[in-house]
């Protein structure tokens, strides 16, 4: 599967997302297509406010390479270091990149 294929089946959906979230997107460079995965592969921890974290491990990694191919995966690289909490109704509250380990509870 090639990026278009991967933006033209989640173009069918959106992902909700707060005014600040939309902002930090557009600041950072994130594409849809690195969100796309991080909502459907990413690993999810709770951050003990009533959200929850949403991350790329080694295992969302390969999940990823699975669903989108090696040619694919290659263009999302830089991107798999990003980081986005969503809020209990499925909103994305904030998204940024991930540059320490993230703590285990």
């Amino acid at each position: 599967m090639t990026l278009s294929q991967l933006d033209k089946r989640r173009s069918s959906w959106t992902i909700a997302m707060t005014h600040h979230a939309a902002i930090r997107k557009q600041q950072l460079g994130i594409p849809e297509a690195a969100l796309a995965c991080l909502i459907q592969f990413g690993n999810t921890s709770y951050d003990n406010r009533g959200g929850e974290i949403l991350y790329f491990n080694k295992r969302a990694k390969m999940r990823c390479l699975a669903s989108v191919g090696k040619e694919a995966y290659r263009k999302l690289d830089r991107h798999f270091n990003v980081y986005a909490v969503r809020s209990l109704d499925g909103s994305l509250l904030t998204i940024g990149h991930r540059f320490k380990r993230l703590p285990r509870s």
